[in-house]
């Protein structure tokens, strides 16, 4: 068995959708047992008491605005984690089989590339939308943050920034093949933005004419080797057809 983790603090991503449709897509798309955890601030969703999904409470961090800091506790030994650990953002879509995520590198962290690389293809920078770890050989990462915690959310903008750094000096972290996750406004929807940008329009409105795309025709373009949508920023995946389309029916 191993662990899937994420992280659901704040009211963007509700839980009775995205936590439940992220534990429907493991039950779908994951050939092997698992166990779902949830990072939360709020553990009395009534909606988890109709699922196997394990919840613990957030940490009681002063001067943490950002959620995406806390994905940091996942990796202290208090999360309890004794297998493989699998972590997914919740703003995903799993189209397809992923048991790829865990057949590769055994003894490597294992992250994403950033995705500036559709711009800049050497992009040094990590995305820590989908991570996967062994929790004994990096519980390192907890001990540098918990003792240097406040001076790094002074120097870094968020997690995935600080990772880069954590790893620059070690040789124990690969990324993911392109393709076996991509941006959805940047990679997927019409095929990919023409130019480096952000997909949005003139006025900020999401998404930009089509012009900008290299496909006027198809709504999105999925490669055969795609096996998740990343949707960082705007739009959210359940606000968008693609999102709708790939809703899994609950059981």
């Amino acid at each position: 068995m191993i662990d899937v983790a994420c992280v659901c603090v704040g009211d963007e991503y509700k839980p009775e959708l995205y936590v439940n449709q992220l534990w429907l897509s493991l039950h779908k798309h994951l050939s092997g047992p698992f166990r779902l955890t949830v990072l939360t601030d709020n553990p009395d969703y009534p909606y988890y008491h109709n699922r196997p999904i394990r919840r613990i409470l957030i940490p009681n961090w002063p001067n943490v605005s950002k959620a995406w800091w806390y994905k940091m506790y996942l990796f202290s030994p208090d999360m309890g984690f004794t297998n493989t650990v699998l972590y997914f953002d919740l703003d995903v879509v799993i189209l397809n089989n992923i048991d790829k995520f865990l057949n590769t590198s055994h003894d490597k962290f294992c992250i994403l590339q950033d995705f500036n690389r559709k711009w800049i293809r050497d992009y040094p920078v990590s995305n820590s939308s989908i991570m996967r770890w062994q929790p004994e050989k990096y519980y390192c990462i907890w001990d540098d943050f918990r003792l240097n915690r406040a001076n790094i959310l002074k120097k870094y903008r968020g997690d995935q920034d600080y990772l880069t750094n954590f790893f620059k000096q070690r040789n124990d972290c690969i990324w993911w093949p392109a393709q076996w996750a991509m941006s959805f406004k940047w990679e997927i929807y019409r095929g990919g933005l023409i130019q480096s940008g952000t997909g949005l329009d003139t006025k900020g409105n999401w998404p930009a004419e089509p012009e900008k795309y290299q496909d006027k025709t198809n709504p999105w373009v999925i490669p055969a080797e795609c096996s998740v949508v990343v949707f960082h920023g705007k739009p959210n995946p359940y606000d968008t057809d693609f999102g709708k389309q790939h809703l899994i029916p609950d059981i």
